[in-house]
């Protein structure tokens, strides 16, 4: 997930130690750029990371977002064909 978080470097820091705390995240961290952290889930399967990204898009601070499924991730599980909230 991208995160907008406006700009300023402790802001950015504090999100993302926030996010790390969070379960199914798997790293967050502040960097420079059009965006102002970066965070990294994991799950068990897509809707499981969905729910995750859900609730990290409710933290204060956060102005807006940008996610990004891994498309391939799941391929070899039996549901793959059928969506994430079949």
């Amino acid at each position: 997930m991208l995160i907008k978080s406006g700009g300023r470097v402790p802001k950015a820091v504090s999100l993302a130690n926030e996010l790390k705390r969070m379960a199914h995240v798997s790293d967050a961290y502040a960097v420079f750029g059009r965006f102002d952290v970066v965070a990294y889930f994991q799950g068990d399967d897509v809707k499981q990371v969905f729910e995750a990204v859900s609730r990290a898009t409710k933290l204060s601070g956060i102005m807006t977002t940008e996610t990004l499924i891994e498309g391939q991730g799941n391929k070899d599980a039996d549901e793959y064909e059928r969506g994430p909230f079949s």
